[in-house]
């Protein structure tokens, strides 16, 4: 496949657009704190917590930095789409762990 260099070059002003839009969709932030993280999802922050331990995934959903909890606003919005139609992966996960041991 041959590609002219001058089209390479624009490449780069592609990325620049998409993360321009990025922020322009996201907002100004994309890690939310707990109480932030509550509020977004209009939860309090015990729910938070439980949904913390029995659906989101540290490292996808969720950091844990310095001691704190930063959610990531994009998996947030990606679980909310598409926890309607979702099986629980944790309790599968647990399901073949029980079946396992």
């Amino acid at each position: 496949m041959n590609i002219p260099f001058e089209e390479l070059q624009k490449i780069n002003e592609l990325l620049l657009a998409v993360k321009a839009l990025e922020v322009k969709v996201l907002g100004i932030k994309r890690w939310l704190n707990i109480s932030e993280t509550a509020h977004y999802l209009g939860y309090s922050k015990d729910r938070i917590h439980k949904l913390k331990n029995e659906y989101f995934f540290e490292g996808i959903h969720y950091y844990k930095k310095a001691g704190k909890l930063l959610f990531d606003k994009v998996q947030l919005d990606t679980w909310v789409m598409q926890s309607k139609n979702k099986i629980d992966p944790k309790k599968i996960v647990n399901n073949v762990l029980k079946d396992i041991l």
